[in-house]
C-alpha cells in the first residue's frame, strides 16, 4: 500500500519513464534533423551564391546570378569567334614561346604549357584534370568519355558533378579519346553511350579537343575547336625506367606488329576481322612475320590463324606485357599495322613514330588519320590493296624517303602539344576566364 501511494503522488511509474525518454529522443532526432538540413540548404545556397563573374571572382557577398547564367549557358551563345582555332592556335604558340625563351627569368615553375593529368581517383574517369606543365592545376577539366550508361546513379552522379563544377567556375573541354565520341557510339559491345541530356552538357562545354575529319558531323555548333588529340601529348624523348620512346637501333625481327587485346570490344575497335584477313593475305603473297600484342591465340579457341602460328609466320604474347618491352617489340618491327575504324586516335601510332616505325593505316579511322603521310606510312581500307600498301612502304623505306619521327618531333608531341592546349585555351575562354577558373582550383572548390 505504501509503495502504491507513493506512485500516485508522483505519477512516474517505470513505464512511463521509459515512454518519457525514448519521446526525448524522438524530439532531439527531429531536431537535429531541421539543424542539419538548415545546414546544408545553406551550404547550397552559399554556393549558388557565391560571386563568380566570366573575368574572375569578386570581393562581396552579393549575388551575381547574371554571371553564374552566362557560364552555364550553351557555348554558342556566347562565344563569338571563329570555329576553327588550329591557325590562331600555331601563331599562339609561336609567340608563347618566343616569350618563354626571351624570358630573364626562367625558372622551371614559371614554364608555360597546359598538359592532361594522369588518371585520379578524383574526379572519377571520365572527368580528367588538366594541369600546367609544372603540376599545379589550372580549374580546367577534361571529359574524355561518355558517361557510364549502366549504372544510373553513376552516370546522373557525372552529370550532376559536371554542372556542379561548372557552376562554381571550372572551365570544361571535351577531348575525343573514345571511339565517335561525343557522337554515336557504334560499338554493339560498349556500356557508354550519349543521351540527348548529354547533348545539352555537350554544347555548354567551352572548347574541343578534336580528331575527326569532319568536325561538323560530330560535334555541336557554335563551341571552338582545335584539331589536338590526347596521342599528340606523348614525348618523343622520353627515356625511363617505364619505357623508351628513343629508339635503341634494335634489328628488325618482325615485319608487321599488331595490338588488340581480345574480347568483344576490343575485337570491335581493333578491327579484327579484317586484321586476320590481312595476315592470311600477306604471309600467303609475301611470307611475312606478324607479332600480335595483348593476346594468346594459342589458348583462343576457333582460332583459324593456328595454322600461321604454327608455321612461325605469327607470333603472340599475351597481356601482362610490360610497357617498356611493348615499345621494344614495336621498334624491332618493320612496320605498325592499324586497321582500326572505330578508334579515336590509338597511342600507338605515336608510339610507333617516336619509335622511327612507319605506319600502316585503315583509311576510314576516326581518329589518327592525320598522322599518315609521305613521311610517315600508308593507307589501305581492305585485303584487296593491304598488299600493295604494305610493299609501298617497304620501298619508300629502303629509298630512304620514311621520317616518321622527324615528322612526329616536328609537328606533334609533348613539347609542342602542351604550348597548342594552352594556347587553345587562351583564344576560346580567355586569360581572364582561365585566370578566374586558377582561382576556384587553388581556394579547392567542389560540389
Amino acid at each position: 500500500m505504501q509503495n502504491g501511494g507513493r506512485h500516485s503522488r508522483s505519477g512516474w511509474t517505470p513505464a512511463r519513464t521509459l515512454l518519457a525518454g525514448l519521446a526525448a529522443l524522438v524530439l532531439t532526432f527531429f531536431a537535429l534533423g531541421a539543424l542539419f538540413q538548415g545546414h546544408i540548404a545553406g551550404l547550397e545556397g552559399a554556393s549558388l551564391r557565391t560571386p563568380i563573374q566570366l573575368g574572375g571572382p569578386v570581393s562581396g557577398t552579393q549575388q551575381v546570378p547574371d554571371d553564374v547564367a552566362s557560364i552555364l549557358q550553351p557555348t554558342s551563345t556566347r562565344y563569338k569567334g571563329p570555329l576553327d582555332l588550329d591557325a590562331a592556335v600555331n601563331e599562339r604558340v609561336n609567340a608563347i614561346n618566343a616569350s618563354w625563351m626571351a624570358s630573364e627569368d626562367r625558372a622551371w615553375w614559371l614554364e608555360p604549357g597546359y598538359h592532361l593529368s594522369y588518371m585520379e581517383d578524383y574526379p572519377p574517369y571520365p572527368f580528367q584534370r588538366i594541369k600546367r606543365v609544372t603540376g599545379k592545376d589550372t580549374g580546367v577539366m577534361a571529359i574524355i568519355a561518355p558517361f557510364y550508361d549502366l549504372d544510373y546513379y553513376k552516370g546522373e552522379a557525372a552529370r550532376a558533378f559536371f554542372w556542379r563544377m561548372k557552376a562554381n567556375g571550372h572551365i570544361f573541354v571535351i577531348i575525343t579519346s573514345y571511339q565517335e565520341f561525343p557522337g554515336t557510339i557504334v560499338n554493339p559491345f560498349d556500356d557508354r553511350h550519349t543521351t540527348p541530356g548529354d547533348k545539352i552538357i555537350h554544347a555548354a562545354v567551352d572548347g574541343y579537343l578534336h580528331c575527326f575529319r569532319q568536325p561538323d558531323a560530330f560535334l555541336p555548333p557554335g563551341v571552338p575547336r582545335m584539331l589536338l588529340s590526347e596521342s599528340d601529348f606523348h614525348d618523343p624523348d622520353r627515356r625511363d625506367g617505364g619505357g623508351s620512346l628513343q629508339p635503341w637501333g634494335l634489328p628488325k625481327e618482325y615485319d608487321i606488329f599488331y595490338s588488340c587485346q581480345g574480347g568483344e570490344w576490343n575485337d570491335f575497335a581493333r578491327n579484327w576481322t579484317l586484321a586476320k584477313d590481312s595476315f592470311k593475305r600477306l604471309v600467303t603473297k609475301l611470307g611475312i612475320k606478324v607479332i600480335i600484342m595483348g593476346r594468346d591465340l594459342t589458348k583462343e579457341e576457333d582460332n583459324d590463324l593456328s595454322p600461321l602460328i604454327s608455321s612461325g609466320h605469327i607470333v603472340t604474347h599475351g597481356l601482362n606485357t610490360p610497357w617498356k618491352d611493348f615499345l621494344r617489340y614495336i621498334e624491332s618491327s618493320r612496320v605498325l599495322f592499324a586497321p582500326n575504324v572505330h578508334d579515336a586516335s590509338p597511342r600507338v601510332l605515336a608510339e610507333a613514330m617516336s619509335l622511327d616505325v612507319p605506319i600502316l593505316v585503315n583509311k576510314y579511322i576516326v581518329g589518327g588519320w592525320k598522322y599518315v603521310n609521305q613521311d610517315t606510312g600508308a593507307f589501305f581500307d581492305s585485303v584487296d590493296n593491304v598488299v600493295d600498301a604494305y610493299k609501298d612502304i617497304l620501298g619508300r623505306q629502303q629509298a630512304g624517303e620514311l621520317h616518321p619521327r622527324q615528322w612526329f618531333k616536328a609537328n606533334s608531341g609533348k613539347l609542342r602539344s602542351v604550348f597548342k592546349l594552352q594556347a587553345f585555351l587562351e583564344l576560346a575562354v580567355g586569360k581572364e576566364r582561365l585566370k578566374a577558373a586558377q582561382a576556384v582550383a587553388n581556394a579547392r572548390v567542389t560540389y
